[in-house]
């Protein structure tokens, strides 16, 4: 088993520019820098962060109904084999990197112990990217909206965006790693890398030591929030929300019609 760094997002800090430039090169990522990428059953390993979560809990690709339903025995088999694969990945002897900003929302002993039974706390590097908090509020709570998420009042759920909310608790964030994982953590100051390279890109790779010239990535630059609307999911979707994506559509279909 070779080191693995484990990228845990947190949400909103350039996760999925990161991802998706990793995945386009990670062939000449891993010949040059040494470094794989994990293949999962889904490019931002969801999924792993859905069977180290309390079973009261659950993330975004859970509530949209992404995996089988936790008190199932298609639940069971499913977690058995996202457990084969990690165990699949992590056998070969060479550096691995593991991208799921869904395990910043893991918050109990419970959920530490599932994530370190799965990526030994001696081999692995914990990075961990942190925003302003009035910055990632607004625009997690934007990107709720656009996933058809009404805004919570319970100060547990992944939905509660008040200025208390639990998804800007970093102490308390990085404390419960800390308790498994020690000083295996690297921190990062997503606001800082954007100001001084206008990508978090370059500072997670220095925190995998990959310093040598990589693949261009000043191209890569996915805002969730702005992507276009989310086709409808019926008994999730509101009024608003098949408004914004039937505008959008036409809106999409006058443009090509008038080039």
């Amino acid at each position: 088993m070779g080191q693995i760094f484990l990228h845990i997002g947190t949400l909103k800090t350039g996760t999925t520019s990161f991802q998706r430039w990793f995945f386009d090169n990670q062939d000449a990522i891993a010949r040059d820098a040494g470094v794989r990428w994990y293949n999962g059953q889904f490019p931002d390993a969801r999924e792993i962060a859905a069977i180290c979560l309390d079973p009261h809990r659950e993330t975004p690709a859970m509530a949209l109904g992404f995996f089988p339903p936790q008190d199932s025995g298609e639940w069971e088999e499913w977690a058995a084999d996202i457990r084969l694969n990690i165990g699949q990945e992590l056998s070969v002897d060479s550096p691995i990197l593991i991208s799921c900003e869904g395990l910043c929302l893991l918050r109990s002993s419970d959920e530490l112990s599932r994530l370190a039974q799965l990526f030994a706390p001696d081999n692995t590097t914990i990075i961990l990217a942190l925003r302003n908090k009035r910055d990632f509020l607004t625009s997690w709570k934007k990107h709720l909206r656009n996933d058809f998420f009404r805004l919570s009042n319970d100060p547990t759920s992944f939905a509660y965006v008040k200025k208390d909310s639990w998804l800007v608790d970093y102490t308390s964030l990085i404390d419960i790693f800390q308790q498994t994982y020690k000083n295996h953590i690297t921190v990062i100051d997503y606001d800082e890398s954007i100001q001084r390279e206008s990508s978090i890109i370059p500072a997670l790779l220095r925190a995998m030591n990959i310093h040598q010239p990589v693949p261009g990535w000043s191209s890569y630059h996915f805002n969730q929030s702005n992507r276009p609307p989310r086709p409808p999911i019926k008994g999730m979707a509101r009024p608003i929300h098949y408004v914004r994506f039937y505008l959008w559509k036409a809106i999409r279909k006058i443009r090509a019609s008038s080039r």
